[in-house]
């Protein structure tokens, strides 16, 4: 499988980088996978829906101001969607025409979403650190709140899990369930 790097900026000035998997690529989405390790674990009804080496699937929607990552526990069960918003992603391509690595800047707010569509918001606190620090200007929380907006509004008419099973009938990975399994 080949690999990818993803630029992850964060306000004012952290960056990360991280290699992952691509998947697939078009004109339209980068997909890509990983294990994760997230700063804190989140839990709903009380188990663990995102933890320390859950799978993650993640769909970068070019132009579009989010993201979308299916996630996966250890046993290879999906447990919801992870949605971070964040700035349109920026690719740089070699001069053949390949994916050298792509670049995300994130913007604090992010959406889980439960298979049954229930949601809840995460990282509120940090994104009003960031606007009382400076780091998103107004115009920036605007739309970082607009975008939230919108992907509930999706989540709720079930727009934002067609628009994911949409890439995934794209792909050669019609189960993503098998393909997490091999994950390392």
């Amino acid at each position: 499988m080949e690999t990818v790097t993803l630029t992850y900026k964060r306000p004012p000035d952290r960056v990360n980088h991280f290699q992952q998997e691509l998947l697939y690529l078009d004109d339209d989405v980068v997909v890509t996978s990983q294990r994760v390790k997230p700063s804190s674990p989140i839990i709903q009804n009380g188990e663990t829906v995102l933890g320390d080496d859950f799978a993650a699937v993640w769909f970068v929607f070019t132009g579009l101001w989010y993201d979308v990552g299916k996630v996966y526990n250890l046993d290879n069960e999906w447990t919801g969607y992870y949605c971070d918003v964040l700035k349109p992603v920026k690719r740089r391509v070699n001069a053949a025409g390949k994916l050298e690595c792509f670049e995300i800047t994130d913007l604090f707010l992010d959406l889980w979403v439960n298979p049954d569509g229930t949601y809840e918001i995460q990282d509120e606190d940090e994104f009003a650190e960031a606007i009382q620090n400076g780091a998103i200007d107004a115009e920036l929380e605007r739309k970082a709140r607009d975008v939230l907006n919108t992907l509930i509004a999706k989540v709720e008419s079930g727009a934002l899990a067609r628009q994911v099973q949409d890439v995934i009938n794209r792909t050669k990975f019609t189960d993503l369930q098998d393909y997490v399994e091999k994950l390392p």
